[in-house]
């Protein structure tokens, strides 16, 4: 016990105070901190669209004058064409538009600048044709009564459902926005981890292989307690990153809920709007609980080719058909964050390996039900336990076993070495 505490404190310890954790933990928030002050200073610095409504007849500006289209700044100092085109040429305002009737109806010319904000030329569509039907109601002397019922907005009713372990769940036209943007961050968050973690693994086994120190280490400790040392040992360092980001979750989540919601108003209301899970929801502790095995069971795996090169040199070429793996599975899961949920991902998302980041999008845009998620974090149990004993052998036949050649060649070698034990046994 004393000798796996050793290796698992050496290894902990070590990449805990390397750059390259303490980049790998902020490397997540300074990008998301980027994004949102960027967000934010576009949002600070976009100024309302301003338009300016002119008519050569006269009797139609009165009616120009009521037009309101939020976001929109109408400048009702400009009443004619000359002067709008002046504005224009200024660049006072972003765009007009001319109004006439031609041949009993409204004609509405746009005229607006390149390097402008773009006209809403939907919100100024609906608004001169309602502009239209009054024009059309006093040409045919329509009562107020009769305008009015031709006016009347057509009554709908809209209801946004979702199904949950085959019951159906109300939810609110945001909340769909919501899921993609938490499936699509759980799948690019658990590729980062997956590609950090399974290089450092097999970085730490090639270094100490390069060197020789693995013959030294191993004089005094045996393969399977240095093994699941080191196995453990990066195993805390995936809880310890875990923490942190659930200790900052809680307390953003505070911060926003307490502080920003107060002062913007229009913040509190959509966060009342939202149906976020809580941290110890049920689909967050399952998602956490993909994140752990996934990580594990490529971890497990980058150990065991780790200890098929002889120099931490070769580490990419072992890595590489890892890391093709984990972008798979995240294009995958991609796919199925924007709403795709067909046979093949349907099927990925029972797939060891791939199954960690599929399954929680799945689980996030609601196209998978608890009990599914549950069958496939159990699989994804059984397997990685499967490979660790699968790994473990391989590593103790290949650990001190130096070549030349590559990675197949080793692979190779220490099956050979596993069938002559077998034979002598």
């Amino acid at each position: 016990m004393h000798k796996f505490k050793t290796v698992f404190r050496q290894v902990y310890l070590k990449n805990l105070r390397s750059g390259a954790f303490i980049w790998m933990v902020l490397a997540p928030i300074v990008i998301a901190a980027i994004g949102g002050l960027i967000g934010f200073f576009i949002a600070k610095s976009q100024e309302d669209v301003t338009v300016a409504l002119v008519t050569p007849q006269t009797e139609l500006q009165p009616a120009l004058n009521q037009i309101k289209v939020a976001d929109l700044k109408i400048k009702k100092s400009i009443k004619t064409e000359a002067a709008a085109k002046k504005a224009l040429s200024q660049d006072k305002i972003d765009g007009y538009a001319t109004v006439r009737t031609v041949k009993n109806n409204l004609q509405v010319n746009y005229i607006s600048r390149t390097d402008s904000q773009s006209l809403p030329f939907t919100e100024l569509n609906s608004q001169f044709t309602q502009l239209n039907l009054q024009y059309q109601a006093q040409r045919l002397q329509m009562s107020s009564a009769q305008l009015a019922t031709l006016l009347q907005p057509v009554q709908t009713k809209q209801k946004s459902v979702s199904f949950k372990d085959g019951k159906q769940v109300a939810r609110n036209d945001n909340q769909r926005a919501v899921n993609v943007v938490m499936a699509t961050a759980t799948a690019v968050i658990m590729m980062m981890f997956i590609m950090s973690y399974a290089g450092m693994i097999a970085s730490e086994v090639a270094s100490e292989k390069g060197t020789r120190i693995m013959e030294i280490i191993l004089s005094s400790i045996d393969v399977k307690t240095q093994f699941l040392g080191k196995i453990c040992g990066i195993f805390a360092l995936i809880l310890t990153q875990l923490l942190i980001y659930a200790v900052l979750f809680v307390g953003g989540r505070s911060f926003v809920n307490q502080i920003i919601a107060k002062q913007y108003p229009q913040i509190k209301a959509l966060l009342a709007s939202l149906q976020l899970p809580s941290f110890w929801s049920t689909q967050i502790l399952i998602t956490i609980a993909f994140f752990i095995i996934g990580i594990l069971t490529y971890t497990v795996l980058a150990a065991m080719l780790g200890s098929l090169v002889s120099a931490v040199e070769q580490v990419q070429q072992v890595i590489t058909p890892i890391s093709l793996f984990a972008v798979f599975a995240y294009v995958i899961g991609l796919m199925a964050a924007n709403g795709t949920d067909n046979f093949i991902v349907k099927v990925t998302a029972y797939i060891p390996l791939l199954s960690p980041i599929v399954m929680p999008v799945r689980l996030a845009t609601e196209a998978a039900g608890t009990s599914e998620a549950l069958i496939s974090l159990a699989i994804s149990i059984v397997v990685m336990i499967l490979l660790y004993f699968v790994s473990l052998t391989l590593y103790r036949a290949n650990v001190l076993v130096y070549s030349d050649g590559n990675v197949w060649q080793s692979m190779r070698s220490s099956f050979n070495i596993l069938t002559n034990r077998k034979r002598k046994n």
